[in-house]
């Protein structure tokens, strides 16, 4: 908003470059962006152009996100066109402006505004699951492997608890999320659903994954329970952590990156993030390990259990 006119396109194109290298504003638009799914970026271009502002959204998340798509339009035609390229014709829209400048400066508050409220109060409020999530996995295999594994090694029947109540007790300490272990729906107990009446709902489930008896056909049931969740409370993201305790690298599918952390895969309108957390501590010293043999999961694995 201080820049001069002329220079707003640049100055665009430089705060998209920087927030796409920012984890936690990175999370928390892939977020924004499932609340609408289907927003008509175009629509909302070409009535900008006509010198009408008419948001296409019918949420908070919704703006949001035309106005980033939005900056990013700006941002490609500055690398293209410079001097300006666009910016110019929208800020037409700023009817009052008495120079350029003071065009720049509404059109910069009428329109792009709302993108920087949502992620302040997003990022203020560390209410980004992705972001939190990034966290919790750095924290067990950095510090916490070694003593969440001589837990589960004590009763690895029930092993899964010990990590579930780890994970919710982070959510809660780091992420101000408030979860409950194993409550009631139509499709059984999940392990951590939190704050399922707000738009920030936490669909989670965490699952052991041995290379054994809980292999692929274990993490497809748990897949598939989750999805089946997230539809009971009629949310459209959720999360598997997977705890791998085999000591082979998991090599996960994913319907697209979006530049975030953990891969996902949709299935009938839920996107379900898989949160990979190597939970074996390490056997010997990373200079002796042999050639890595993953274990490539499919995404037919996934939305089939009976396929693994």
């Amino acid at each position: 908003m201080t820049q001069r006119h002329d220079l707003a396109g640049h100055e665009v194109r430089l705060v998209v470059d920087w927030v796409k290298n920012q984890p936690a504003l990175r999370a928390a638009l892939a977020e924004a962006e499932r609340i609408e799914p289907d927003l008509d970026f175009a629509a909302f271009l070409s009535r900008l152009e006509a010198r009408k502002l008419s948001w296409t959204s019918k949420t908070e998340e919704g703006r949001a996100v035309l106005a980033w798509r939005l900056m990013e339009h700006i941002a490609d035609d500055d690398i293209k066109h410079g001097a300006n390229g666009r910016v110019a014709r929208y800020m037409a829209i700023a009817t009052l402006a008495r120079n350029l400048n003071d065009g720049w400066r509404q059109f910069a508050e009428m329109v792009l505004s709302p993108f920087f409220d949502f992620l302040s109060e997003r990022v203020g409020a560390e209410s980004s699951v992705l972001y939190v999530l990034e966290r919790y996995v750095r924290r067990v295999e950095w510090f916490d492997r070694e003593e969440l594994y001589a837990r589960f090694q004590q009763d690895t029947r029930n092993g899964e608890e010990v990590y579930n109540l780890d994970l919710q007790r982070f959510l809660y300490l780091e992420g101000n999320y408030v979860t409950h272990a194993k409550p009631r729906s139509a499709s059984g107990e999940a392990d951590i659903i939190g704050e399922v009446d707000s738009d920030d709902a936490l669909i989670c489930d965490g699952k052991i994954f041995d290379a054994g008896s809980r292999g692929k056909g274990y993490l497809a049931k748990g897949y598939n329970q989750i999805v089946q969740y997230a539809q009971d409370y009629q949310k459209n993201v959720a999360y598997l952590v997977i705890f791998n305790v085999s000591g082979r690298p998991l090599q996960f599918p994913t319907d697209e990156s979006k530049g975030v952390s953990f891969p996902y895969v949709d299935m009938s309108g839920v996107r379900v993030y898989l949160v990979g957390v190597r939970a074996l501590p390490p056997q010997t010293t990373a200079s002796k390990l042999g050639k890595a043999t993953p274990v490539v999961v499919t995404t037919e694995d996934l939305i089939n259990p009976d396929a693994s």
